[in-house]
């Protein structure tokens, strides 16, 4: 009985032992094909001179002859400028719904941030300075002067308070979309969120080189919105969303991305004690699927805020300062564009 059993252990090892070799080798075969083919296409996109009218390149730090992207449409009395969420591949594809619509009114920049779009990539630190310094320059090189209504999405929200501190007659209101806030960090359930985020980037950004995210891009159209996008037809084109393709396989989390989401909770902590000056006109658009999770954390007892405690708490004038939910996810401008431009639109009347 024993013998017997003995024999079909041995017998399944070698059953394994076959399948490794039959197909075990060509399925490794076929991912390293695929990583260099990934990497090769790679490589051909950087070097590729897009010349389109999505690239205009400015020398912010000319001495390292590092230039940085942005897009601009419109002539408007008020300057509106969109800093992106983090990791985007190509804010100005993203966010094309917003500017599509506000430049009839408004004249709109949609800047790339060192790392993103076309922008190039950088080693000088992702500090909440650096970075709001490197797009007053950039404005400034495009010749596009203040004040400037700041429309910051997630993460950038940090960074356009950064900027209001340094540069306060540069500011003339701001609009911030499902935006990160800095005080988050002194909850202790947030702050382990924040830093699994940090290690869960790092870990992902090593798997880049594998090509995934280009796959992706095709095999599940929506985890990068695309599925939106080609719903879109009146705003997006064909070309758009190659493009859009492209970023996403040749800056899908860029080295400068990574050095920034490491320096998130250096740059959230600088900034925890900041509020809105009282003069500021401030609208802060939540998304409805970010509420309901904060709002579950806080009534289970795992967090001791939720995301309309932190949007408050830098509220100091609530007559020019609102806040309002919008339905949809993290993504407004391509969940619900209408509802988010309708707000933005509401708000930019009203000073």
């Amino acid at each position: 009985m024993l013998n017997k059993l003995f024999l079909k252990i041995f017998g399944l090892f070698d059953i394994i032992k076959d399948w490794i070799l039959h197909w075990g080798l060509r399925i490794l075969l076929v991912l390293f094909v695929l990583i260099i083919l990934h990497n090769v296409l790679k490589m051909s996109e950087l070097s590729i001179r897009y010349t389109g009218d999505y690239k205009k390149m400015v020398p912010v730090y000319e001495e390292d002859n590092k230039f940085m992207n942005s897009y601009v449409l419109g002539d408007g009395s008020k300057t509106i400028v969109i800093l992106s969420a983090f990791g985007s591949q190509s804010p100005i594809i993203q966010y094309k719904t917003l500017l599509e619509d506000l430049k009839n009114d408004y004249k709109v920049v949609i800047v790339e941030y060192f790392g993103y779009g076309y922008s190039m990539s950088i080693k000088k630190p992702r500090t909440n300075e650096n970075i709001a310094s490197e797009v007053k320059k950039m404005l400034e090189l495009r010749e596009i002067y203040g004040p400037y209504v700041l429309v910051a999405h997630e993460t950038s929200n940090i960074y356009a308070m950064k900027f209001q501190e340094m540069y306060p007659d540069l500011v003339q209101a701001i609009v911030s979309i499902d935006g990160l806030y800095p005080s988050e960090i002194d909850d202790q359930y947030r702050a382990e969120q924040i830093s699994n985020r940090v290690s869960n980037t790092n870990i992902t950004s090593i798997f880049e080189f594998t090509g995934f995210e280009r796959i992706t891009s095709y095999l599940s159209p929506k985890t990068f919105y695309i599925d939106k996008m080609k719903e879109m037809s009146d705003i997006y084109t064909k070309e758009d969303i190659s493009i859009y393709r492209n970023r996403i396989g040749s800056q899908y989390l860029s080295r400068t991305m990574v050095r920034e989401i490491n320096k998130l909770e250096d740059n959230m902590n600088e900034m925890k004690e900041y509020q809105y000056p009282n003069y500021l006109p401030v609208l802060e658009i939540l998304a409805s699927q970010t509420v309901k999770i904060y709002s579950y954390d806080k009534e289970s007892g795992s967090s001791s805020v939720n995301l309309y405690d932190l949007a408050n708490s830098v509220i100091t004038n609530s007559e020019i300062q609102q806040i309002k939910e919008i339905e949809g996810d993290y993504m407004l401008q391509l969940t619900n564009p209408n509802d988010t431009i309708n707000a933005i639109r509401n708000f930019l009347v009203s000073f």
